[in-house]
């Protein structure tokens, strides 16, 4: 749910799947969850990251997912800067959320 409200995903890419059973927590949650099923906390607790750059994922964003995840949930607003760029992702983001624009025939006979 983080990266999806602002983006941070590749459209068919990463963000494609038949199947998304964590697609409605955020990364926060996650982790939790990761936690309480006992899962080896060098998994659940490192940094995210695309494995491309060298960057984590909180690098490239320009703010963490906690901040993100406390916004999404709780309302709790970050200092100005970030939140006008949470939103503005969110915003230019949306359309990925979309199902794909279709044209559906009718045949009038």
């Amino acid at each position: 749910m983080s990266e999806d409200y602002v983006g941070y995903s590749t459209r068919y890419g990463d963000s494609v799947g038949d199947f998304a059973p964590l697609c409605g927590f955020t990364v926060t949650e996650v982790k939790q969850i990761g936690l309480y099923l006992g899962l080896p906390e060098r998994l659940v607790i490192k940094p995210p990251s695309d494995g491309l750059c060298g960057r984590t994922d909180e690098d490239n964003l320009g703010f963490t997912y906690d901040v993100l995840d406390k916004y999404i949930r709780e309302g709790i607003e970050p200092e100005e800067k970030i939140k006008q760029k949470i939103d503005r992702l969110h915003e230019q983001n949306l359309f990925k959320l979309r199902y794909m624009d279709t044209y559906y025939y009718q045949n009038d006979r």
